[in-house]
C-alpha cells in the first residue's frame, strides 16, 4: 500500500495545487480507515487459516 505521503503528493500533482487543510484531513481519515479495514481483514484470514489447520 502507498504511504500517506505518496497519496497526498499524488493528489497535489493531479490537482496542480497544494491541498487545503480539510482535504488533507479527509485523505488522512480515508487512509486510516482503509488501513484499519485491511488489518481487520488480514486478522480474520489468519484466524480462518488457524481454525482450518486445527480442525
Amino acid at each position: 500500500m502507498k504511504s500517506f505521503f505518496c497519496i497526498c503528493n499524488g493528489m497535489t500533482v493531479k490537482l496542480g495545487r497544494n491541498l487545503q487543510e480539510d482535504e488533507v484531513r479527509f485523505l488522512q481519515w480515508m487512509y486510516e480507515r482503509y488501513t484499519k479495514e485491511q488489518l481487520e481483514a488480514e486478522l480474520k484470514q489468519k484466524e480462518f487459516i488457524l481454525c482450518t489447520m486445527n480442525s
